[in-house]
């Protein structure tokens, strides 16, 4: 039954896709995070899924909605860059074969947050991209989060719809997309137009939070506690209630420390003890080699290059030496320093703190505005959730995972739409107000300037 409703499900967003552009990028979309070809027994994990539905989506825009390009971006560019900087690091890969097969996955990933602005535009269409993204990780956290309730969770457990130790198996990269998603589901929770205004149901959002925390903690990960210190206090910054949501803070944290078993707390209390705890130490000793290779190899070695990595771990009183090869980086500074060089680390680098800083201003710009509430409202859920990716990303591998690429994604998106508000000149909003006039419509007219509001302000897909 689980294989023919994900199939079932697959076939419409397929098939409806190919006359509207923007539901075949939420199913990319959803195919890219929910993976139901991982969890499928049939059918689904024989094909393609990504592929064809990718094609869908490119050729049902070129062939049907190519109109409305987003104006051109800073993070577009770099965005564009670093898919073109990977590709050339293929020419001196110090591992050919494996380089080529990771950046066949990373150039899709990379590629479709390219596209994404192109047909997400609309409040409605960000709106809807930003709750399949939360509705596909919930398949995951939302089990998880439940059993760690009732088991109390565990290091290396899989307790979510995937099995094994990749994707959203692997302890770290669930950690922190779980916490990405916790401002997303709050945003939702009090600006969502495609889910009926009924309190319960507005509820259901902070139960999904609850539960996308609860799997963080128990998975162990000592990441996943970092992360959870910087998105509460960028929450906290962000918030108008800071007594009140600092003293629901406390109140978790003790909650935390009371229902936790001593065995996440020797676990997590690691953290101050790199020296001796032997998979710290050895990750320090990784991230050593790598400032070393990257010193007589500035441009990187391509992707793949941990796999010739080699450390030797110096013996105890307690236990000999040993050495280690083909370590992964468990770090996104060092993963892309490593196989991108200090090019690649620079581009990386720059698109997450120009999008911050972009994200930031877009909030205090419109944040005078009532009928730009939830653009302020989405612009800090984005903010706060890559604060976590690039703080809890420092100690896990996962540079070229979607979740990072799509909020890079909404914030374009973000931006473009205010930028079309702020110029109902252009020729994308004299289109736009044109197709508001048709029948059945979800975008009013018309605009002016942010500088000077209207009485009416034009609010695309409001």
């Amino acid at each position: 039954m689980r294989s023919l409703w994900l199939l079932l499900l697959f076939a419409a967003f397929a098939v409806l896709g190919t006359g509207v552009p923007f539901i075949a990028t939420l199913g990319y979309e959803w195919v890219d995070t929910f993976r139901p070809q991982d969890v499928a027994f049939v059918i689904l994990n024989q094909i393609p899924v990504a592929m064809i539905m990718g094609t869908v989506a490119v050729f049902s825009y070129l062939l049907m909605d190519r109109r409305y390009p987003p104006h051109p971006s800073l993070e577009a560019g770099l965005t564009l860059a670093m898919a073109a900087w990977i590709t050339l690091s293929l020419t001196w890969a110090e591992l050919p074969d494996p380089a080529w097969d990771k950046w066949n996955t990373v150039i899709k990933t990379i590629g479709f947050s390219i596209f994404v602005p192109y047909v997400i535009r609309s409040r409605v269409q960000i709106e809807a991209f930003v709750q399949t993204y939360v509705f596909s990780l919930a398949a995951n956290f939302v089990p998880f989060g439940i059993k760690t309730l009732i088991s109390g969770g565990g290091y290396g457990q899989n307790l979510g719809l995937e099995k094994g130790n990749t994707g959203l198996s692997e302890g770290g990269l669930l950690s922190t997309v779980c916490l990405m998603a916790v401002p997303l589901a709050l945003h939702l929770s009090k600006h969502s137009q495609l889910i009926p205004r009924i309190k319960q149901l507005g509820w259901g959002y902070w139960v999904a939070a609850a539960l996308a925390i609860t799997t963080a903690i128990g998975t162990y990960e000592r990441s996943a506690l970092i992360g959870m210190l910087v998105l509460g206090a960028y929450m906290w910054s962000h918030s108008r209630h800071k007594f009140a949501f600092g003293l629901a803070g406390i109140l978790m944290a003790g909650l935390v420390a009371v229902t936790t078993s001593n065995s996440w707390t020797e676990r997590i209390s690691t953290i101050g003890e790199f020296q001796t705890e032997s998979s710290a130490y050895v990750r320090i000793l990784v991230w050593k080699w790598t400032l070393e290779y990257t010193s007589t190899h500035p441009l990187g070695g391509g992707f793949m290059l941990y796999l010739i990595d080699h450390v030797e771990v110096p013996g105890t009183l307690d236990s000999p030496g040993f050495s280690q090869f083909g370590r992964a980086f468990h770090s996104i500074y060092f993963e892309v320093l490593g196989e991108q060089g200090y090019p690649g680390l620079i581009l990386f680098v720059l698109l997450a703190g120009s999008m911050l800083v972009k994200l930031r201003m877009l909030s205090k710009k419109v944040r005078p505005y009532p009928e730009l509430e939830w653009v302020v409202s989405l612009s800090d859920a984005l903010q706060s959730g890559l604060a976590v990716f690039l703080t809890a990303g420092a100690f896990v591998g996962i540079a070229y995972q979607p979740m990072f690429w799509y909020f890079i994604a909404m914030g374009v998106s973000l931006n473009a739409y205010v930028w079309r508000f702020e110029h109902p000149e252009s020729k994308t909003s004299r289109i736009l107000r044109a197709i508001s006039r048709r029948p059945g419509s979800i975008v009013p007219a018309p605009a002016s300037r942010i500088a000077k509001p209207p009485s009416k302000p034009w609010i695309p897909g409001r």
